[in-house]
């Protein structure tokens, strides 16, 4: 039995043991936050916001913190839970055993997050009530599939790389890198996922034609590639991410919590 014909054993098992009240409890709570923190921004406004302002903050509140919280308490802990829960070391004594664990486990933190980042941005742009609201759903939903898709990979990637502290470092990444550093104008940004998205958002919302000059602020934080350009490379980012976490997962020895107390 290869790898591929693994992950569905392990997606369906992995999803029934995560089907549980208090998760499901984080998952509305998380799912509802932004709507919430929308529907008292818009009756103390009194009026909805332009299209632009609508966008954005949707953007940072839906796609940018809530799919990133919610698929980093999935995908990253996915093998230091097996190593604290050890099983690690039945899994790797099986054939393809760690890897298909690895791919099933992203898939479940993709298929739990995506509801929740979906919900919290169609309520928030309901809510609001911006004037392009047909165009403004179906950006923000294509942002969080993408969002969730690439932030699982590298949740996860961070997960194999430092498994026994993997929550410490995926907090440390998201706040240092992907907020931090993501709107610092320089090259290594481009390499974070944050700037993708926030540009595809651009692009597709041709937030860019207003700005036709080109000034070099704009050029800097938004860059000049279509949106082709950026989904492609996001998709590649993704790729990149699970292929080095199913290298490292392979070729790297893990020890389990029993191994270490004997």
């Amino acid at each position: 039995m290869n790898t591929l014909s693994r992950i569905p054993a392990v997606f369906s098992f992995e999803w029934r043991r995560a089907l549980t009240l208090p998760r499901l409890a984080w998952m509305l709570a998380l799912a509802m936050f932004a709507p919430a923190l929308m529907a008292t921004v818009r009756i103390a406004a009194g009026e909805s916001p332009p299209t632009e302002v609508a966008a954005i903050v949707v953007y940072i509140l839906s796609v940018s913190v809530t799919c990133m919280m919610a698929v980093f308490l999935w995908s990253t802990p996915a093998v230091s839970s097996e190593l604290e829960g050890r099983s690690w070391v039945y899994l790797a004594m099986r054939p393809h055993g760690p890897l298909a664990v690895l791919l099933g486990k992203y898939l479940v933190a993709v298929s739990w997050t995506l509801p929740v980042g979906l919900i919290s941005a169609v309520l928030s742009i309901l809510i609001v009530g911006a004037a392009d609201t047909p165009r403004l759903l179906a950006v923000e939903c294509g942002l969080v599939v993408l969002s969730c898709f690439a932030y699982s990979a590298l949740f996860l990637l961070i997960g194999v790389v430092v498994p026994k502290r993997a929550m410490v470092a995926g907090v440390a990444y998201a706040l240092l890198v992907e907020v931090s550093l993501a709107f610092i104008p320089a090259a290594v940004n481009v390499l974070t996922v944050q700037y993708r998205l926030r540009c595809l958002l651009v692009r597709w919302m041709d937030f860019d034609v207003a700005m036709a000059d080109r000034n070099p602020v704009f050029t800097a934080y938004f860059g000049e590639e279509s949106a082709l350009w950026h989904l492609g490379m996001l998709t590649i980012l993704t790729l990149v991410f699970l292929l080095a976490a199913g290298l490292l997962l392979r070729y790297r020895e893990f020890t389990s919590a029993a191994e270490t107390e004997t």
